[in-house]
């Protein structure tokens, strides 16, 4: 299966769409340069993992079931960060009535339902599991030969993104961030010189394994293995930044190899160790 996919929606006759995508990446991709969708609302919807968008001198930061609406011909890319690890979609939509009738809408309908997203632009908000079968389908739908039937089911598959995504945006009320997963992030961090078992950080919270993994996942965006050496990759940042070796870091920070601390490393930044201190030194 291919780790990034992009389709013309024009090849499938939506004259006001530009593009759709989606990629699952195993390890972190080379970062988004500045660019601009001209005339053409962008929205993108994470999945898993976690990804990283800036626009202007403000920083997102987008999580598992997060949505994020980016406004036409407004600049923004990855900064300083690589497309993560995880997975993605997104749809770039044009605007402009006078570009065509999107999904066969009246110009009122499109209109409201577009000028309502965009209202939530520069924003993030929480999806809804709903948008993931929508989104799966549609991928699916795009992976077909066109066809008079496929036009007519990936018009109907937009639509019903645009306005589950709408519906959504107006029930965005900042969500309060959880006390057990404050409460396992300090333990996290207080514990990073050591292995730390995801039985353990069940019991912290008194869950079993089983439901503590599908909680923590949903509350965070990734497994909470996945979760624990993130926060130790950034810890070894600022430990490679002290001069100490790799095998000192890999080893004060529970690794049982520095070969296996290297290959984390790389997985969650895009660099070796010794690479990515090399390039702070450019």
């Amino acid at each position: 299966m291919e780790e990034r996919k992009v389709f013309n929606l024009q090849d499938y006759g939506v004259s006001r769409g530009l593009s759709f995508g989606h990629y699952k990446y195993r390890e972190v991709k080379p970062g988004l340069t500045e660019h601009l969708h001209q005339g053409a609302v962008e929205l993108c919807f994470s999945m898993s993992g976690r990804q990283t968008y800036m626009v202007g001198e403000r920083l997102f930061e987008l999580k598992g079931n997060d949505i994020f609406i980016v406004g036409p011909d407004v600049l923004h890319s990855t900064g300083n960060y690589p497309e993560d690890k995880g997975e993605l979609f997104w749809i770039q939509i044009l605007v402009d009535h006078g570009k065509g009738r999107l999904c066969n809408l009246e110009k009122e309908q499109s209109d409201f339902i577009l000028n309502g997203l965009l209202e939530k632009s520069e924003c993030i908000f929480a999806g809804a599991f709903q948008l993931k079968l929508i989104l799966g389908k549609l991928a699916l739908q795009l992976a077909k030969e066109p066809s008079v039937l496929s036009r007519l089911v990936v018009d109907q598959l937009i639509t019903q993104l645009l306005l589950e995504t709408l519906l959504l945006s107006k029930d965005s009320s900042p969500k309060a961030a959880s006390t057990r997963l404050k409460t396992i992030n300090d333990y996290i961090r207080q514990h990073l010189h050591r292995i730390i078992y995801v039985d353990e950080l069940a019991g912290l919270v008194s869950m079993s394994t089983g439901y503590f993994k599908a909680w923590f996942k949903a509350e965070s965006g990734m497994p909470p293995k996945e979760y624990v050496n993130r926060l130790k990759i950034e810890q070894a940042k600022l430990d490679l930044l002290q001069r100490r070796t790799v095998t000192q870091v890999a080893f004060d920070l529970g690794f049982g190899s520095s070969q296996y601390f290297a290959t984390t490393f790389k997985k969650f930044t895009g660099y070796t160790p010794r690479s990515y201190i090399r390039s702070l030194e450019e």
